[in-house]
Order: C-alpha cells, then sequence, then structure tokens
C-alpha cells in the first residue's frame, strides 16, 4: 500500500488555505475517537480526503498557472525594423 503522505496534504491545506479539507479531515479524526470504525473505513477516507486535496490543489496551481503568461516579443518588437 502506497503512503497517503497524511503530513503533506495536511501542510497543503494550510498553504493553499484550505479549510474545508481541513474540516474534514477533523471529522474523520473526531469520529475515531466517537465511534468504533473498522480499520478499512478508516484508510478508505482518508486516502479519499488525501485524493480530494490532490485535486484541490492540482486545481489551484492549474489556474495559477494560467494566470501567468509571460508576453513574448518579436524580433522586430525588441530590436525594431531598422538596421
Amino acid at each position: 500500500m502506497d503512503s497517503l503522505q497524511v503530513t503533506l496534504r495536511i501542510d497543503e491545506c494550510l498553504f493553499f488555505e484550505l479549510e474545508d479539507h481541513l474540516f474534514q479531515f477533523d471529522a474523520i479524526i473526531d469520529s475515531l475517537m466517537e465511534t468504533d470504525l473498522q480499520r478499512n473505513q478508516v484508510r478508505d477516507a482518508l486516502s479519499d480526503w488525501c485524493k480530494s486535496v490532490t485535486e484541490a490543489v492540482e486545481e489551484i496551481t492549474e489556474i495559477k498557472h494560467s494566470e501567468i503568461e509571460e508576453p513574448t516579443l518579436t524580433a522586430d518588437e525588441v530590436f525594431g525594423t531598422e538596421v
């Protein structure tokens, strides 16, 4: 089984201000304290949460990447047309 890297996902939530995902993580942890869950249920919930965070981060970075457009200049614009 691959590592879920939960700590990295929490760091990403903090960095990208994904508060709703942090609240979801808190709910998963609270459910561990309040109810008796099977191991696979906890694993599935954490796995789904990690996937959700990854998708949100990818979406944010794609938006930011598309917003950053570097201007490109042609040789005529840089050097002019006079020789």
